[in-house]
């Protein structure tokens, strides 16, 4: 009979770095050689965020972006669609208050003229006036799915509840109805024309790239982009006085709860030591939210706190869902446990925290989407690859009394805005909160 193998200490870990360069065209390129990733995962991230849509036509970037793969200049409709079939590719992305991103996966033996389709659709896309409609189309569709969705809707409210009214990242990231529903193709297409730039856009690459020379292929591919931009504005991001918010949703069996506040960016100097209490509070299973509210008084499957960072400042977020009877009792304990005035956090907890946000890390990074991912999350902020590593070595340094007081000083009750969306008849007395109807997104 074989011995039970020991088990030491992990080995020391590093997020991967990547090779930069940069084509005469202005586009920035990291490259990251992750040998045995066979599928190579590529993001274009660009210097594009919601703040240049035109107000009247709030939610172009998105239908844009969505409208890239339904069909090229060279490769109208199903041919485009067709290429990046045969090729294995998968298209995607996203247009955020930070950024536009586009992703394209696809096997690495099919990379180089994968990537030549990805730059032929991001370049050179139709746009097409019967695509743009249809595309108008799925996002009204959207829009209403985000309305029948207590749990989608407590956290957009949530999120228009925490930051001041009349920012763009305050309203709707896929735009609202009024404006959506305005769209046309010749829209979309001028859109297009005036915000799309390599001089504007970072091109990072991960995967098992060979001995190629993965700059000259990068080169092959877009050389041809040659359109131009002016840099982007960023507003920055202003906190709004905190609300205490009940949306009537009269059929729904549970309420959907969200607590919230404004954070901290990746550039804070705050931001590792509050990362690692957002996680000892209610980051993973383990966590204090998560022990109390799931485990002990069984009122919730899961309670999890995130910081998402933008560019300036972040959004706090608590996110719970419970039967309503239980949500009075729930937010009273919350209430408390969020204060860690009478259980301050004990180095025993923080370390838990950041063995949990470290040691993690190799395998959350083990794909090569996942390191996409994270290195896209940073060029979206306009900060460097660097950071990564550095931020992964920044926790490993918190200490308890560090990750105590960067909680206190960012999430604090005065500050926190409450929404909790649910039967309101059943919800406006214990809760103490006048109701209100959805929105009408």
């Amino acid at each position: 009979m074989r011995p039970r193998p020991l088990i030491g200490p992990p080995a020391s870990w590093s997020f991967p770095q990547p090779v930069v360069d940069r084509l005469d065209n202005g586009l920035t390129v990291w490259s990251y050689h992750l040998p045995g990733q066979y599928v190579v995962s590529t993001a274009l991230v660009m210097d594009l965020p919601l703040s240049t849509e035109p107000v009247q036509s709030e939610g172009v970037a998105t239908i844009c972006l969505r409208g890239l793969d339904e069909g090229s200049l060279d490769h109208p409709g199903l041919d485009y669609a067709a290429r990046l079939e045969s090729l294995g590719a998968q298209f995607s992305g996203w247009a955020s208050d930070s950024a536009t991103v586009c992703l394209l996966d696809l096997p690495a033996q099919w990379f180089e003229a994968g990537l030549a389709c990805f730059a032929e659709g991001v370049s050179r896309p139709a746009l097409a006036d019967s695509d743009v409609a249809r595309l108008v189309a799925n996002r009204l569709a959207e829009l209403d799915q985000l309305s029948a969705s207590g749990s989608r809707l407590a956290s957009w409210e949530l999120r228009a509840s925490v930051l001041a009214p009349g920012q763009r990242r305050a309203r709707l990231t896929g735009g609202s109805r009024q404006t959506v529903a305005g769209l046309t193709g010749a829209t979309v297409r001028d859109f297009h024309r005036q915000r799309y730039a390599p001089g504007l856009a970072t091109l990072i690459v991960a995967g098992d790239l060979g001995a190629g020379n993965v700059f000259s292929a990068v080169e092959r591919a877009f050389a041809g982009w040659s359109a131009s931009a002016q840099p982007a504005q960023h507003p920055e991001a202003r906190p709004g006085p905190s609300r205490q918010r009940l949306i009537d949703r009269p059929d729904a069996v549970q309420a959907d709860i969200r607590l919230g506040c404004f954070g901290v960016g990746r550039t804070d100097p705050l931001w590792p030591a509050f990362q690692v209490a957002c996680t000892l509070m209610g980051g993973s299973f383990s966590s204090r939210l998560n022990r109390v509210l799931r485990e002990a008084e069984g009122w919730t499957y899961d309670v999890s706190v995130s910081n998402r960072s933008f560019r300036q400042g972040g959004l706090v977020s608590l996110a719970t869902s419970t039967r309503t009877e239980a949500v009075a009792p729930l937010l009273e304990r919350t209430w408390a446990i969020l204060d860690p005035s009478d259980q301050p956090f004990s180095q025993a907890e923080v370390d838990d925290a950041i063995n949990y946000l470290v040691g993690l890390a190799p395998l959350s990074y083990a794909t090569a989407d996942a390191v996409v991912g994270q290195a896209a999350g940073l060029a979206s902020l306009g900060l460097g690859p660097e950071l990564a590593d550095a931020a992964l070595k920044a926790i490993a340094r918190v200490k308890a009394d560090q990750a105590e007081q960067a909680w206190r000083q960012v999430v604090e009750r005065e500050r926190l805005s409450l929404v909790v969306v649910g039967p309101a008849d059943q919800l406006a007395q214990p809760l103490g909160l006048r109701p209100e109807p959805a929105p009408q997104l």
